[in-house]
């Protein structure tokens, strides 16, 4: 989890980088009042090739910073990404869903030669299993906002999400998921068991409900969230659950960049890197 969100604004912007040396990321973007720490981070750590980025949603603070790392001469093989239909645009503005920026994004990968793609719930967009231990990156659910099972949703409700497995540790990516399609999730067998979470929708409210996390029933929370976005009313309710269920949670606005190391049989943590 890269520390994109270091002072006021929100943002995602995670790195998985597998034993096989394929690279991908989930979501690109940094905090409008932190322009350049996405692509900064990523200098640093020698990044010149990425397989794969999925963008789990189409709002800035998860897509904005794409164009910048393809025109910063790191390749990209291939963009999966859920564009909802055009008919969502008004209810997000002005500061979420930007369908005229979308669509300008959408003809810059294909001028660059960048394949984009829409996934399936149940493709499994990275296999790097080894020596008989699986490791891939599958996605668990996607919907248009539109053909839903609860009807016409907001673009959060749009969300990619994905399981990463090693062996028999998984870490579960919710992008911005929503109250109602969280809960739908949480009630119709959908398997969302993880240990370790990336919280949804920054840790405030609307997020996925309690049923959603009890679901998942991970041993630690990952929450790209800005300091005072986190210890605010916004987040209480979820900043209650974690700390009800005594399941630790690291903040990116307080614990700066965090790294999960996934082995077959666990995980560590390190934070500040």
């Amino acid at each position: 989890m890269i520390n994109v969100a270091p002072a006021v604004a929100q943002a995602d912007c995670h790195l998985i980088e597998f034993p096989d040396g394929q690279k991908a990321i989930i979501d690109i973007a940094d905090g409008a009042d932190a322009p350049g720490r996405a692509l900064a981070y990523l200098r640093e750590r020698g990044i010149t090739h990425v397989n794969l980025v999925v963008i789990s949603h189409f709002h800035k603070d998860h897509y904005g910073r794409l164009r910048d790392l393809i025109e910063a001469g790191i390749r990209v093989d291939r963009v999966a990404g859920n564009v909802p239909d055009p008919v969502l645009n008004d209810t997000e503005h002005p500061w979420g869903y930007d369908w005229p920026d979308v669509k300008s994004l959408l003809q810059f990968l294909h001028v660059k030669g960048v394949p984009y793609f829409t996934p399936k719930a149940g493709e499994r967009l990275i296999d790097a299993s080894t020596n008989g231990v699986p490791i891939h990156l599958v996605v668990v659910s996607v919907f248009d906002g539109l053909h839903t099972p609860i009807g016409k949703t907001d673009v959060n409700d749009t969300s990619i999400i994905l399981r990463l497995t090693h062996g028999t540790t998984r870490a579960l990516f919710s992008g911005d998921l929503n109250y109602r399609m969280g809960m739908y999730l949480a009630t119709h067998n959908f398997d969302l068991s993880a240990d370790i979470l990336k919280v949804p929708h920054h840790g405030t409210e609307g997020a996925a409900p309690n049923e959603f996390f009890e679901q998942v029933n991970p041993k630690i929370a990952l929450v790209p969230s800005p300091k005072a976005l986190w210890w605010s009313i916004r987040s209480k309710r979820i900043r209650t659950f974690f700390h009800d269920h005594q399941i630790p949670t690291y903040v990116s606005g307080i614990d700066g960049n965090v790294t999960v190391t996934l082995r077959a049989d666990g995980f560590a943590v390190e934070t500040g890197h």
